[in-house]
């Protein structure tokens, strides 16, 4: 008996042992996953590239650049060209969006010289009035600079109007233009003036005497009947093939043959279409033209097929290497794709094919951006009703309404992004927008029904914690759920084409604060759950603020104190306001070495970050300040969603402290809800302060929060427990 009892002790012992190495193993591996995965993300975010891998457009002799507004990639894709077709094998989607909503054409074109942008209006009239001129030779435009040059200052973007026009002057370089007298506003110098203009040209005898021309082609601006428009871009193209730019032609001026730069650019959309454009490149040369394939892009959008037309004037300036790109020109130059053949090819059928296919993808291209353009409004309508709904159920004590859809208001997003994966702009647009509604309450559905199990709080929480992976695992792998996408961004509103927009980061940040609080929800202060919310911490800030990232200033600034109050709560330290400042400083330093390392980088390779303090380190901060308040007071001002928002934040608050010891008792006894409530509290504060979007960011994450808070606080109850409360709410009642 001893000797069994003995036996059986130490298979007890060896049991326990064994179990306690196999926690001990299981705790160091996921420890040391977690620690590869921050290591290897923050290695990949911070030291590899940002956007598409490129390679600089070559030098050439002089530029010519056809203006053709309101010309568009769905024009192309439907018409035989062979004239423009020629110098469009190196192509993109040209975003012309300048200060408004509608970027006229003189604008487009004062936004391409000054490579910055520009508005310009008369007060009255709405209208930019330019005026006629008539004769061949050296024109000005005095007026429209000083009217451009007031609007900018008013703007406080910091561009200088005729920017191109005087960096070419500098270098000695003649310009010419041949078209309107509003295109005289695309090549002038600060004084409004251009070596050569003349408002009539013949097809064929095209002489290149300028080093940088411009030929203007309208009558597709202003109209969007086909027939019309098929006619006069037949008749353009029958122009710009009679163009004769061999050796033989490029020898009148006495010189040895010269190689000619060729833009295709539309400076401005048809007026009411989208504001995305044709841009396109290619080389006339000694032996003819030398093919230049392949998608270009800038270090402005960091994305392969986009480049905006603030990048056209640095462009011509590098061409040409005619000095240093002027500080004023926010645009960058556009490059090509790093795999691009700029050898001339021998199979011209193969050539043909090639180009025929680019086409028919920028036509896809701008047809799924105008969809998304006219979706955004519909589908954000929808989340904010969603929003305002559940918010409304919470403080109308519709505990069963608001906890149905908490659920759905949580799917809602992931739904809209993961739209991005389909061509959803081939759906009829009602059908879309009811479909989005339609999958987000199917997929609440599913989640509520498999995890109800393991709490109330499980299906929104689960829900969550997708949208937030869903972003993360997005924006490493290039962010091609962001653009074009009803709640990401838009080359139509040209702010930012790679990362997070302001409208993600939102969603980012409240989901992040969710997932980050899971574990303490299931186990409260324990060492384990902790650690996870570190973690989570972590690799939301290094998506967030790595340049190959999101490169987001403002977020970074707004998550890096919210995430340190958090942690700082949850390991059991007091908050106090000296610690919240001390973390406001801790996130400005990072960002300012975060900003140095990216501006250590090559120019074209730099983000927001390196621009951000390159800015900062030329003066220029006080003006990126008074822009982003400016901005945050006129959304505040211009929309009545913002009001409706503003009204459901003030009576959300007023409730609050009316019903505040309840709240407090509510939350004493849910650590999870306490840190979240200190995250997001700071987050949305910072992210309101720190973006220019103003309300938009702590908006959206009110979709987060009301979501999550409703799931977690608001118990479901019983036809019993109803009853029994109904009871005591009336007395009498169960004796009756």
């Amino acid at each position: 008996m001893p000797a069994s009892r003995e036996t059986a002790g130490h298979r007890l012992v060896r049991r326990a042992t064994g179990h306690s190495v196999i926690r001990t193993v299981s705790r160091v591996t996921v420890l040391g996953c977690a620690v590869a995965s921050v290591v290897g993300l923050g290695v990949w975010g911070f030291l590899g590239g940002s956007g598409s891998s490129t390679v600089t457009l070559a030098r050439v002799d002089r530029v010519l650049l056809i203006s053709v507004p309101g010309l568009r990639w769905q024009d192309l894709d439907a018409l035989d060209t062979p004239g423009l077709d020629r110098w469009l094998h190196a192509g993109a989607l040209l975003s012309v969006r300048a200060i408004g909503s509608q970027t006229s054409l003189v604008e487009g074109y004062l936004t391409m010289n000054a490579g910055n942008r520009l508005s310009i209006e008369d007060a009255g009239t709405g209208r930019v009035p330019v005026p006629e001129l008539t004769g061949d030779g050296a024109a000005c435009l005095p007026e429209i600079v000083a009217m451009a040059r007031a609007e900018a200052d008013a703007d406080l973007n910091g561009s200088m109007p005729g920017a191109l026009g005087s960096a070419l002057a500098t270098g000695g370089l003649r310009t010419a233009v041949y078209g309107a007298p509003g295109a005289i506003a695309a090549l002038m110098d600060g004084q409004g003036c251009v070596d050569q203009f003349s408002a009539v040209m013949a097809p064929g005898l095209l002489e290149l005497s300028a080093d940088v021309t411009l030929v203007e082609f309208r009558g597709l601006e202003d109209t969007e009947v086909a027939a019309q428009r098929t006619a006069v871009i037949t008749e353009i193209d029958a122009a710009v093939k009679s163009f004769e730019l061999d050796a033989e032609s490029l020898d009148a001026d006495g010189g040895s043959a010269r190689t000619t730069g060729v833009i295709v650019v539309a400076p401005s959309a048809v007026a009411g279409g989208a504001e995305v454009t044709v841009v396109g490149y290619g080389v006339a040369g000694r032996a003819g033209d030398e093919i230049v394939e392949g998608s270009l892009s800038s270090a402005t959008t960091r994305r392969g097929g986009y480049v905006a037309l603030t990048d056209i004037a640095p462009t011509i300036v590098q061409l040409l290497e005619a000095g240093d790109i002027p500080e004023a020109m926010s645009g960058r130059p556009m490059m090509l794709d790093a795999d691009t053949d700029a050898a001339r090819r021998a199979d011209a059928d193969a050539d043909a094919e090639r180009l025929g296919e680019r086409i028919a993808g920028f036509a896809d291209l701008a047809d799924r951006v105008d969809f998304r353009d006219r979706a955004v409004g519909p589908v954000s309508v929808a989340f904010v009703v969603l929003i305002v709904l559940c918010g409304a159920s919470v403080l109308g004590r519709r505990g069963r309404t608001a906890r149905m859809l908490a659920p759905i208001l949580a799917a809602y997003p992931t739904v809209t992004f993961l739209f991005g994966q389909v061509s959803y702009h081939r759906l009829p647009l009602a059908f879309f927008v009811v479909s989005t509604v339609v999958v987000a309450i199917t997929l609440a559905a599913v989640s509520v029904s498999a995890l109800s199990r393991f709490g109330p709080w499980a299906a929104t929480t689960a829900l969550s914690a997708l949208l937030w992976a869903t972003m993360l695992v997005d924006v490493v792998a290039g962010g091609s759920l962001q653009i074009n996408t009803p709640l990401g961004y838009t080359p139509t509103i040209a702010g930012r084409f790679q990362g997070f927009g302001n409208l993600a980061f939102g969603l980012v940040a409240s989901t992040a604060m969710v997932t980050a609080v899971i574990g303490v929800l299931r186990y409260g202060r324990q060492r384990g759950a902790v650690l996870f919310a570190a973690w989570v911490g972590v690799v939301t800030l290094i998506a967030v603020a790595a340049p190959a990232f999101g490169s987001d200033v403002g977020g970074t600034l707004a998550l890096i104190p919210a995430f340190g109050l958090m942690q700082l709560w949850l390991t059991g330290r007091r908050l106090s306001w000296l610690r919240a400042l001390l973390a406001v400083a801790m996130s400005a330093v990072a960002v300012g070495v975060l900003a140095a390392i990216d501006l250590s980088r090559a120019e074209e390779s730099r983000t927001h970050l390196g621009r951000f303090l390159d800015d900062l380190l030329h003066g220029r901060g006080g003006l990126i300040l008074r822009r982003k308040l400016r901005g945050n007071v006129s959304i505040l001002t211009s929309s009545f969603w913002s009001v409706i928002l503003v009204g459901v934040v003030a009576v959300a608050l007023m409730w609050c402290w009316r019903n505040r010891s309840t709240v407090g008792a509510a939350v004493a006894g849910r650590p999870a809800v306490a840190a979240f409530g200190i995250g997001w509290t700071t987050a949305a504060s910072l992210g309101f302060a720190l973006n220019d979007s103003g309300l938009v960011v702590p908006g959206v994450m009110l979709a987060g929060a009301i979501s999550w808070l409703v799931s977690v606080m608001i118990v479901p109850m019983t036809r019993t427990e109803r009853r029994a409360l109904a009871e005591q709410a009336v007395p009498g009642r169960a004796a009756a």
